[in-house]
């Protein structure tokens, strides 16, 4: 059983606070009622969402809340990944922007081995073997929900939309997603 999250940067906190609780850093998909007040913010920009997404398999935590973040992960990270290890059972993309690189690999019997690995000193964020069809289905759980939130409150449409993505984008995605769901169900 996994259970699979998104939390958003918040847009400002004491960074010189050291003892700040990484958890005060972010605000959970499931807060919905800070969320008008986190779009709305002035500097607010759907090109730059900073995220962490944890992932817990069977309740052992395969990354936490404190594991890297990264801009744009459920668009730029883990859509690629998703899309690449469907066509050729393996992935490996960036992390956000950091020198951070996800690996995963099929390890033939139904079983994905995931890793996320610093490049400049190898350092390993997490690794896990995860039950392939399972993972990629609630990460599509999670992806889709994540869009769900950005079309719920319209991110894409008026002052603060990217100027090169249509404001229907996070609908497009979420259809992309259901398309991405149909190829894991064939998985075997």
């Amino acid at each position: 059983m996994f259970e699979i999250k998104t939390f958003l940067e918040k847009h400002s906190y004491d960074i010189a606070d050291l003892s700040l609780f990484t958890r005060e850093r972010y605000i959970g998909l499931e807060e919905s009622s800070k969320f008008k007040d986190y779009f709305a913010y002035r500097k607010f920009s759907p090109e730059y969402i900073q995220m962490v997404v944890t992932i817990k398999y069977q309740n052992k935590t395969v990354i936490g809340i404190d594991g890297p973040d990264g801009l744009s992960l459920w668009e730029q990270t883990y859509f690629t990944a998703i899309e690449q290890y469907l066509k050729n059972r393996q992935a490996e993309t960036m992390y956000g922007i950091d020198p951070v690189t996800l690996k995963w690999t099929s390890l033939g019997n139904g079983s994905l081995h995931f890793i996320l690995v610093g490049e400049w000193d190898e350092y390993i964020f997490a690794e896990a073997v995860l039950p392939e069809k399972e993972f990629l289905e609630a990460m599509l759980n999670e992806a889709e929900h994540f869009w769900q939130v950005l079309l719920e409150y319209k991110v894409f449409e008026g002052e603060n939309k990217r100027k090169d993505s249509p404001k229907d984008y996070p609908a497009q995605m979420i259809k992309e997603i259901k398309e991405l769901r149909e190829k894991v169900k064939l998985l075997k």
